[in-house]
Formats: structure tokens, sequence, C-alpha cells
């Protein structure tokens, strides 16, 4: 009765409820080891299978409890690695299967399996698994162990392509069962002009991820964009099943009905040998005229690239050059302080291993084989290196023997090196330019759904456009042309103001600006009124610094006074506007409520209304905290409320750099 009980409580704490029926039945067929051994054993769920259907390989290894409590370490089990198969589910740490007794000694069954499908016909051989463990040769904790090994036979699944009768109907179509196709769209129908999103759904079982994309014959008058598929798993008896949706965004030219076409589907069904076919029932769509108050306008041309303004490419990517030709005019004034007291030495201009040193960027105590090695990265040939490294070498010891002399002459094949590195820095440089000069952004997307009235998707993929430009100023017009024909007019004007503060004197921004009349006059003094940006004025400062200091030094008095006063104007708005463009605030595109933290449950703050412009502190995944103003209700004046409201309800004026 004892033993009875205790075969009843371990078989209460099986933990095998994890696992599929499929796999619970393929461990019901699993051999029993012998007796006070373990045994490990690698089993398919089938031995014979179709191109993509569903298989399992289970690895399965019984191990006597009382030898585990005996190992200072867990066994280890190794499974088969198996080629030609897309593996859908992996359980590779080992679950409790079972327990049971076993010639009077409890035995525990431990379980990893793989799903997969074949990928193609032919023999699938599984290597051997291995059981690996360690046992101590005695009780003593610093006892030696021994090593133990035991594999499993090797076993294979032969995997068969469809009939060749079927191949020819079958074409592309996938390996499933109990297969279905739908339509998935608005029942209110879609509106002329403006984007939808329609979906084809493929549901059943087998690998959804190698279903191949429908072929679909679209109606005439409907634009048509595929948008990124979307995967639905839901297992069932153990088979990977569930939903793929092969999502489109259509847009209509005119007013009328369109007919979503019928699409058949074919498939392999295994378990009747025999190609299937499914097709998707049509679906008649109402389409309404284009919304009102968006429907007049017209498109803008677009931008066509996305570059950047010479003084936005000088500013912002050779500032630490900008910043030593600032000091130039300093450098000078001290320089002439000094000369009467300095002795005659040679100039560094003059000097080659001076020169040298500096286009290697080593330091002046950088020995003789470091200078040779740094040669050698920058394509000198050996000889040369060779020739440089034992001239410095002769020269420090000239310059620090017992008695310092002057050093020898250089030889000739330093001139020679000294210019091809010359070469290559003004080279780099030049690539440097043309690099970040002009930036192309990838605008081919985000036209093409422009062209065919996609503004809601144009302006998407012209958003990621200025995350990959954010200082094309083609780029944020773009965006906000795309916004504007979507309705999006605090979006628009959002974008337009980042455009105008890299190139304010732009005619297609300017207009643009102009023609919206729909902005809000706190919102239209966010934008430059100063017909030169920020990168621009600092140039200007710095070209006033210039002729001042130079104008100081011949004596020109009033032409010194008059480029510094144009020295402090242009510096004086250049830092308002860099305090200005550094501040992250954003454009709330529509009333929003403001939660007490990033979710739609949490408790209500307030409202914020259209065209509010409110300051972000942080953002979040999908939400933003923003600080705004809200009315007060018990006494007069506003009230600041710091809520998360989401991140798609705000379009961001933020810094650029």
């Amino acid at each position: 009765m004892i033993a009875l009980a205790l075969i009843a409580a371990m078989a209460m704490q099986d933990t095998n409820t994890t696992l599929s029926p499929r796999i619970r039945s393929m461990i019901e067929r699993i051999p029993l080891p012998r007796a006070g051994e373990p045994s490990i054993t690698v089993r398919f769920s089938r031995d014979t299978v179709w191109v993509g259907e569903q298989v399992e390989v289970i690895t399965a290894a019984w191990f006597p409890r009382q030898l585990r409590d005996r190992l200072r370490h867990e066994p280890s089990i190794r499974a088969p690695l198996l080629g030609g198969v897309w593996i859908a589910r992996n359980q590779q740490n080992p679950v409790l299967a079972g327990t049971r007794f076993i010639g009077r000694q409890v035995y525990d069954l431990f379980v990893s399996y793989q799903v997969i499908f074949p990928l193609g016909p032919g023999r699938i051989d599984a290597a051997p698994a291995a059981l690996n463990f360690r046992i101590p040769t005695s009780t003593s904790y610093f006892a030696k162990e021994e090593a133990r090994s035991y594999t499993s036979p090797a076993v294979h699944l032969v995997v068969r392509a469809p009939p060749p009768s079927a191949a020819a109907s079958l074409g592309t179509g996938p390996t499933a069962e109990a297969m279905r196709i739908a339509w998935r769209a608005p029942l209110t129908g879609i509106r002329a002009g403006a984007p939808t999103i329609v979906e084809l759904v493929l549901g059943g079982e087998g690998n959804l991820t190698l279903w191949p994309s429908p072929q679909v014959t679209w109606p005439p008058g409907l634009h048509v964009y595929p948008e990124a598929t979307m995967e639905n798993l839901s297992p069932d008896r153990g088979l990977i099943a569930g939903e793929k949706r092969f999502r489109f965004t259509v847009v209509a030219d005119t007013a009328g009905v369109i007919t979503l076409p019928p699409v058949t589907y074919p498939y392999f069904d295994a378990s009747a040998i025999a190609v299937r076919s499914m097709t998707a029932t049509p679906v008649t769509l109402p389409v309404v005229a284009a919304a009102p108050g968006t429907a007049d306008r017209a498109p803008p041309l677009l931008a066509g690239d996305a570059d950047r303004a010479i003084a936005t490419v000088v500013v912002r990517t050779f500032w630490p050059l900008l910043i030593i030709v600032a000091l130039l005019p300093m450098i000078a004034a001290m320089a002439t302080r000094r000369r009467p007291l300095r002795s005659p030495e040679i100039s560094p201009a003059r000097d080659p291993e001076a020169a040298l040193r500096a286009l290697l960027g080593t330091p002046v105590d950088a020995g003789p084989d470091h200078v040779a090695a740094a040669l050698r990265s920058r394509g000198v040939p050996r000889d040369e290196a060779d020739h440089v490294r034992r001239w410095l070498s002769a020269a420090a010891r000239r310059r620090y023997g017992p008695e310092p002399a002057d050093p020898p002459d250089p030889p000739p094949a330093l001139k020679q090196v000294i210019a091809r590195l010359r070469r290559r820095a003004v080279a780099i440089l030049i690539l440097a330019v043309v690099l970040v000069g002009r930036l192309p952004g990838q605008l081919a997307d985000g036209v093409a759904r422009y062209a065919g009235g996609d503004y809601g998707g144009a302006a998407r993929a012209f958003e990621a456009d200025t995350r990959l430009h954010p200082t094309a100023p083609g780029a944020w017009r773009n965006l906000g042309e795309a916004r504007w024909m979507a309705g999006d007019d605090a979006g628009a004007a959002a974008a337009f103001i980042e455009g105008l503060r890299l190139a304010p004197r732009d005619d297609g921004l300017r207009n643009a600006w102009q023609r919206d009349t729909a902005i809000p006059g706190d919102v239209r003094s966010l934008a430059p009124t100063v017909p030169l940006s920020r990168d621009e004025l600092l140039l200007v400062v710095l070209a006033a610094w210039l002729v001042t200091s130079t104008a100081v030094i011949v004596g020109w008095r009033r032409s010194a006074l008059a480029s510094g006063a144009i020295g402090m104007a242009a510096l004086l708005v250049a830092l308002i506007r860099i305090h200005d463009e550094h501040a992250d605030r954003a454009l709330v595109l529509a009333t929003t409520t403001i939660h007490i933290s990033p979710h739609p449950a949490t408790q209500a703050l307030g409202e914020v209304a259209t065209w509010s412009v409110v300051e972000v502190h942080r953002r979040l995944q999908n939400w933003v905290l923003i600080d705004t103003q809200l009315p007060a209700t018990a006494a007069p004046g506003d009230l600041n409320i710091d809520g998360w409201v989401p991140a798609s309800s705000v379009a961001g004026i933020g810094p650029l750099d």
C-alpha cells in the first residue's frame, strides 16, 4: 500500500502539463531503460512526412533518482542538430515529464523537444543525442569524479515531395490543413483620397511564416501600397495554427463603388494527399466623397531631395576647425608679443620631423619604431618606412648624445612620404565634405505614396526620412506637405517650423508657411523672423570676429567698431536662437486627455486643446510627459500641469542636433 501511495503521489507531481498532447503521446512510446542505468532516446513523431508538414522530435532521458542525488552537478543533455528544417518551437531546457518505478528504483524522465517543418524532400538524419554526467568515486567532497556518457541510437526522417500530379496545380502554395481566406475591410466603406487599411486574412494549420503572399488583381482607380504582414499564432492540440494577415493601404481616386476581387489560394493538404484551393469572396465597398476641408487642396510640389545647407554642413560638421580659426587672432597676438624673447628655432613648417609627426598624429616622444609602424598602417611601403626609422634613430642619437649635434640630413624618401601623407589628408577632407555636404534621402516610397494620394503613408515615410536627415530642410518640407494634404494642419506647422529653422529663406517653406492660414499667432511666433539660420549667424559672428581682429591690428578703428557691432548683434540673435531651438517642445495635434501616468486607464488631469504648445520632459515608448497650462476652475489664471499624453497626439518641435 505504501508503494502504491508513493506511485500515486509521484504521478500527481508530473509536470508534463506544459507539454502538448502530441508530445505526451510520444512520451508513452519511449522505451524503458535497463534497471539501474540511465538511458537517452531520440524520436520523431512520424517516420515519413510530406514537405512542409509539422513534425515533433523529442530527446528523452531516463535517470535514476538515487544516482542523481549522488551527483554534484546536474546531468547535461545534448539534443541532436537537424539540417534542412524550419524550427517553429524549441524547448532546449529539459523538463520533468514523468516519474515511475523501474526495477525497484525511482526514475525521472526528462524531455526536450523541437517542432520542425521540413523544407525539402530527402532524408533527415538525427545525430545521436548525448547524456553526460560525472559520478564521485567516494562520499568525500574532494573525491575525484568519473565521467559517464550515454548516447542514443541514430534515427532518421523520410521527407516526401508532393505527388507530381499535384505539383502543377499547387505552384508555390504551402503545405497546410483546414485553410481559409477572407477579406477584412471597413464595413462603412472608404473615403476618396483617404488611405484605408484592408486585410487579406489566411487561417489554418501549418507554418504561417512560410505561407507566400496571395496574388491579387486590384481594380482600376485604386492605389495599393503593401504594409507589414502580421501573424497571430493560436496552437490547436499541439499543432501550429493561427492567422496570417496580409495588409494593404488602399486609396481610391473618386467616389463610387469598388470591389475587392476574389483571390484563389491553393495549398497541399497532407492528410488528404491532394491540392485544395480556397477562394476569398469578393467584397464591395462604397467610396464616399472626400472629407470637406481637404478636398480642395491641390498637392504642392515636394522638395525632391534631402540636401543640407552649406552653413549647416560647415558649422555642424567642422566646428572644431572653426574654433581653431576663431583662436588664430589670439594666437597671433600672443606670438607677436613673445617673439623678441624667443631664441631662433627651426620653424615647425620647415622641420621635416615636426611635419611628419603632425601628419601622423604621433607624440613628440614617440620612438622611431612607433613612427614606422604608423607609416606602415597608412600604406607607406616598408623600405621607405625603414629609411625614415633609421633617420629618426640617427637624429635621436645626435640630439641626445653626450655632445648634442645637428641631426643628419633627411633622406630623399622622407619628402615623398610627407607629400603622400598630405595628399591623403586632403583627399579624406574632400571626401568628408562630399559625403556630409549632400545626403540624399530615401524618398522613393514617400514620393510614390504622395503621388498616389496616400498622404498618411507618405507622411510616415517622410517622417522616417527626417529621422535619418534631421538637418535637411527639404525632408521637413516634404513631411509638412504630406501632413497638410492629410488634413493634419498642426503636424504640418511643426514640420515647417523645423524646416524654417534650417533654411529661413527657402521659398518652398515660406510659401507653405504663408499658405496655411489656420496657424494661430502664438504658433507663428515660433518660426524665425530673422532671415538667417542659426548656423549662418554663427558664421557671421566668426567672420565679424576675424575682421574686427584684423582691423584692430592694422589700426582701422572705424572698421573695427562697425564689424564688432555687427558681430555682437549676430551673436545675440544666435544665442537667442540656440536657446529657443534647444527647448524640447511639441504641438498638440488634437484635443487630448492628460493622464497621471502613461496608461489610458489612469486618472485624467484635464484636457489640452489643439494647437497648444507644450514642453516635453520625457519620452517613454508610446507616451510623452508634457508640461502645459490648464485653466483653473477655482481661481483666475492658469495652472501648470505635468502629465502623460500619447506620443501620437503631439508633433515634436525639438532640437535638431
